[in-house]
């Protein structure tokens, strides 16, 4: 009885805990932001557009019966361009450091501290340019599968 009220519920709000819960990793994945390697950051931003687009898909509707096409074909098209589209990012976001200076900062002959200085660089940033693509193809080809079959 129980556990078929926990599905019940989860059946009905499924979409509304998945958008909480990937706007809660996308705001950790602000405040994970870092200038020494952002692994972490760059998973949470990862993991919160998936979460925020899939619960927005399933509130819409997308994943029901009524709009399938060709066997889900389209609908998994979709999918995918969401999960290279937020793999985009992810990669975009990433840093990882390429140097660290030590400058010592001194007035008039005495010496009054040091000064860190860091370089980075984003060694992925390449394989988002190819990602971004793959988003656009499979997003453009699900959305012409899915209106094909819903004129047929």
């Amino acid at each position: 009885m129980a556990i078929d009220l926990l599905k019940e519920y989860l059946l009905e709000y499924s979409g509304n805990i998945m958008i909480f819960s990937g706007f809660s990793l996308l705001v950790a994945g602000l405040m994970l932001l870092d200038t020494y390697g952002s692994l972490l950051s760059a998973t949470t931003f990862f993991f919160g557009i998936v979460f925020v687009c899939f619960g927005a898909f399933s509130r819409l509707g997308l994943f029901y019966l009524k709009l399938r096409s060709f066997d889900g074909l389209g609908t998994i098209l979709v999918c995918v361009s969401v999960v290279f589209f937020a793999l985009s990012i992810a990669l975009l976001e990433f840093l990882a450091v390429n140097g660290v200076f030590v400058v010592s900062q001194s007035i008039r002959g005495f010496l009054q501290g040091y000064i860190l200085i860091t370089t980075t660089y984003r060694p992925y940033a390449w394989l988002s340019a190819y990602s971004i693509w793959a988003c656009i193809v499979s997003l453009v080809t699900g959305l012409i599968l899915k209106v094909y079959c819903a004129r047929r």
